[in-house]
């Protein structure tokens, strides 16, 4: 009996830890969200935006999605379209405006402005250039942001090709 004991002891002791580390709850999911990601051709990192001139603190980090650029992006510089806190007439479309000087070609500036109204409150911000296309999100909702986001990158980077 002691020896069952003894060895039931020596796997929780070993187990324990392994149990430990297994992701669970959000991180589980946002785990699930990058493998998804990585399995779609895209790749994830963490970014700030860069502030607008309203703004007096920088903003927290975002993860960014982002997919390799076109052909015609490699030497492009980036542009970034962000979400702001409110709407305006001088912004791009309601409270989307720009965050730096770039602005994309007008076919992709027709593409953002038909699908702008769609994208959920978790996405802060599309960009392209040199470094690919990408959004910023805050990974609030499901997989299925996600693969419509990706999709929406995909469609701007067949107007570089």
């Amino acid at each position: 009996m002691t020896f069952f004991l003894i060895l039931l002891g020596v796997f929780a002791f070993i187990l324990a830890p392994i149990i430990a580390l297994k992701p669970r709850g959000k991180q589980s999911r946002l785990e699930k969200l990058r493998l998804l990601a990585r399995e779609k051709g895209a790749r994830y990192s963490i970014r700030r935006l860069p502030p607008l001139n309203t703004e007096l603190k920088p903003s927290d980090p975002l993860v960014v999605y982002s997919i390799p650029p076109a052909e015609l992006m490699v030497n492009q510089p980036e542009w970034i379209l962000r979400r702001t806190v409110y709407a305006h007439d001088v912004n791009f479309f309601r409270e989307w405006d720009w965050a730096n000087e770039q602005r994309p070609m007008e076919a992709v500036q027709l593409l953002l402005m038909e699908n702008l109204a769609a994208f959920p409150e978790s996405v802060m911000a599309i960009s392209a250039g040199s470094g690919g296309v990408a959004f910023f999100w805050k990974e609030e909702t499901d997989e299925q942001t996600l693969l419509a986001m990706l999709d929406f990158l995909q469609a701007i980077r067949r107007l570089y090709s």
